[in-house]
């Protein structure tokens, strides 16, 4: 489970850390870069209201396993995306993708994990959140400089779409 989190959270960071470098690639304005950013935002936000109607009626491994197709999907197909509508339609598909999968990582977090231990896995997975919000962009401005901004993209969706095998597991 903490695998699965970190590989949300690490695609979180590059499209965050990357997506300014790619439209920059591209010569697009930092106004432009910026919506494309906010788009992503609302759709986290939006999401997050949707989110109990799913708990309802899916399990957490499921929405867990869904949402890492989607966002291997979005990431393998947002370096080919070069006008600005289209990637505007991959930040907000993965905006909802990762939006998606804080609640249910803790929820399922919550459920694995004896009740007397609780605070100690929470502790854990914001360490390895916090670690990869180190970490990763570091690796990505490494990556990127040798191979380009859009093969952070490619690297992340192949990195996703192998760990959701065990997200369909949890």
């Amino acid at each position: 489970l903490l695998l699965v989190n970190w590989l949300l959270a690490a695609s979180w960071d590059v499209h965050s850390f990357v997506l300014p470098v790619l439209g920059h690639e591209r010569g697009m304005s930092a106004s432009l870069i910026g919506t494309l950013l906010g788009l992503f935002a609302g759709a986290v936000a939006m999401v997050r209201l949707i989110v109990p109607l799913l708990a309802h009626r899916l399990r957490e491994g499921q929405v867990l396993f869904g949402a890492m197709l989607c966002v291997a999907a979005v990431l393998a197909a947002y370096p080919f995306a070069h006008a600005a509508p289209l990637m505007a339609l991959c930040a907000v598909l993965l905006g909802l993708a990762l939006g998606s999968v804080q609640p249910m990582i803790m929820s399922t977090l919550h459920h694995v994990t004896p009740a007397d231990r609780h605070g100690e896995a929470i502790a854990l997975r914001s360490m390895t959140i916090n670690l990869a919000s180190t970490a990763m962009p570091l690796l990505f401005g490494a990556g990127g400089a040798a191979l380009g901004a859009g093969a952070m993209f490619w690297v992340m969706g192949a990195a996703v779409g192998a760990g959701s095998l065990i997200a369909r597991r949890v």
